[in-house]
């Protein structure tokens, strides 16, 4: 066991250096975005949408809310991320801040818990750094929006990252059920969306001994091409929560899977997210960031 952890990040460093993985890294900052952030059609849902059905969504969306994790600030301290881009495959350190409502922090640590990359979301955009090269980009989120289609909020990557219920445009409840419908599949009770995210479909699978979420996912042709499983539930200061996040896609050319172990998690505690100094960096765009 050791000799394979010491390994680890000589891998990872050696794929950095030599695959031009800049972009695997950044893909597993980013992940969630191309979740929350789909342009969403605008129209309104059909008006002759049975009565009892959205009374039944309404009350499952209401008791998913109020099961939820509620806190005012997470700090997921100690983290393992396995990724998996095609055949490649490594593992490295991270962790997550959370402020709600104001900051949500990722830290991605390659080698020897030394931070080689972060991003930072706010309710006013994003900023990625690149510490390794010494670069970073800030965007506001309609710059995603324009350049991608993508109709990013922050509230919703908050949410995901939090393992709560959310659209690209709305947490609450009351509106998420207005779009939604019950489907029973063998043993699974999911809610999905009747208005298409562009050309995907919104899932969630939903434990209704729990009320918890245990899937978020999009579907295309009644087809999973993205899923974000929630697994291992543990009290982590009387907050369960999930001990594993497992998320996988074929919504890319190259399939990308990622394994994200909590080892470590605190809740309601003060945050120290220390800034990053960008005076010796090279501001370029998200683009360029993601070629090298």
């Amino acid at each position: 066991m050791i000799p394979i952890a010491a390994i680890v990040p000589i891998v990872a460093i050696y794929i950095l250096k030599k695959m031009k993985t800049n972009k695997i890294l950044i893909i597993a900052i980013l992940i969630a975005s191309i979740l929350a952030g789909c342009k969403t059609q605008q129209r309104r849902p059909k008006p002759d949408k049975d009565t009892t059905q959205r009374i039944s969504i309404c009350e499952l969306t209401q008791k998913t809310c109020d099961a939820q994790p509620q806190f005012t600030t997470m700090n997921i301290s100690k983290m393992s991320m396995s990724v998996n881009y095609g055949e490649m495959q490594f593992t490295f350190r991270s962790s997550i801040r959370i402020a709600t409502d104001s900051i949500l922090s990722i830290s991605i640590q390659p080698a020897l818990g030394i931070e080689m990359f972060r991003a930072e979301f706010t309710p006013k955009g994003f900023i990625v750094y690149d510490k390794l090269n010494r670069r970073y980009t800030e965007n506001s989120y309609e710059y995603i929006k324009l350049s991608w289609g993508l109709d990013l909020d922050y509230k919703a990557i908050e949410a995901l990252f939090s393992h709560r219920l959310f659209t690209p445009t709305t947490t609450n409840p009351t509106e998420i059920c207005k779009d939604f419908r019950i489907e029973h599949i063998a043993d699974t009770t999911s809610i999905v969306s009747n208005t298409p995210i562009g050309k995907y479909t919104q899932q969630f699978d939903i434990d209704l001994n729990t009320n918890r979420l245990t899937m978020s996912g999009l579907r295309y042709n009644n087809q999973l091409v993205m899923a974000i499983t929630y697994s291992a539930l543990k009290s982590f200061e009387k907050i369960l929560f999930p001990e594993t996040v497992y998320l996988q896609t074929t919504m890319t050319k190259t399939d990308v899977s990622a394994t994200l172990n909590i080892e470590k998690i605190k809740f309601n505690e003060p945050l120290n997210i220390s800034p990053i100094s960008t005076t010796r960096y090279k501001k370029v765009g998200l683009t360029d960031l993601l070629k090298k």
